[in-house]
């Protein structure tokens, strides 16, 4: 009898929890959709389809066209970044690192992992954006410059997912391969990553998702300007960083005010985007 009241208890526990959690997304949904509807009336299709972003003119531009496409342009490019340099270390610790070297890699990089965003800002900030006027480069803080601090904060969970992922392989199909007379590193690449792509799949994901959400790197080496960059050296402003900037200054319910939280309406919507994927590789993965 008392083990029958345990177990129920652990059950009410786990479907409270789940309830809480369901409610607190719905609810941050319903409190973005309000908050942003004065916007999209006011506004309108204006909001999207404009590059005009000049809030605070009187009257107002709200064009966060620039903004999105800035925020899909650093996650792009900042996975393509990422990812293939998180892959070969991942490889090189999971095949051909020793058990002690592996050990101590890993604690490196889930160390670097805890370090906070700002410290990584402020380092490239101080050091290498005064670099970039020496050489040519009109602007100090840039996308360039962004990419870099997005790769080094990135970096270690992306590895580690990665990681993870190739060691949940079986030995007895690395060694099958090896006894067909592949070399290592293309067993790693060609049978073990085969096996393991849903979850490789599922880091990549979770790299981006974490690159688009990201705040005060971009915030800090973006150079905080509302155009889309032609190219690596051009300064930039993404939905997060105009987010950060921009809410402690704009008047509670003006059209700015709920500009903003258009922003990060797009933004959630992004991230459940990211999230619903990252669900349907792991479902994969364990079927």
């Amino acid at each position: 009898m008392h083990r029958e009241i345990k177990d129920k208890s652990r059950k009410a526990l786990l479907v409270m929890s789940s309830v809480v959690a369901v409610a607190a997304l719905f609810g941050i949904y319903y409190y973005l959709i309000k908050e942003s509807l004065p916007a999209i009336r006011s506004v309108g299709a204006e909001l999207f389809l404009s590059d005009q972003w000049y809030p605070v003119w009187e009257p107002g531009e709200y064009g966060m066209r620039s903004l999105i496409i800035n925020s899909l342009i650093v996650t792009v490019l900042g996975t393509l970044l990422v990812v293939p340099i998180s892959y070969f270390i991942a490889i090189y610790l999971h095949g051909f690192a020793s058990k002690k070297e592996k050990g101590v890699i890993r604690r490196l990089i889930e160390y670097l992992s805890g370090v906070p965003s700002v410290i990584i800002a402020f380092v490239f900030l101080t050091y290498l954006s005064p670099v970039f006027p020496n050489i040519g480069i009109y602007s100090p803080q840039n996308l360039l410059l962004a990419l870099i601090g997005l790769f080094f904060l990135t970096i270690p969970i992306s590895t580690v997912l990665i990681l993870e992922s190739l060691d949940s392989v079986p030995r007895e199909l690395e060694e099958s391969s090896s006894a067909l007379g592949a070399l290592p590193l293309k067993t790693y690449m060609k049978i073990t990553t085969r096996a393991a792509l849903p979850g490789v799949l599922n880091a990549i994901v979770l790299t981006a998702n974490r690159i688009v959400g990201e705040t005060i790197v971009v915030l800090l080496l973006g150079g905080g300007a509302a155009m889309v960059p032609a190219k690596l050296t051009d300064p930039m402003k993404t939905l997060t960083a105009a987010i950060a900037s921009e809410m402690p200054e704009a008047a509670k319910f003006s059209i700015h005010y709920s500009a903003l939280f258009v922003a990060g309406l797009v933004l959630v919507v992004f991230s459940t985007i990211f999230e619903l994927t990252s669900v349907m590789l792991l479902r994969r993965s364990r079927r």
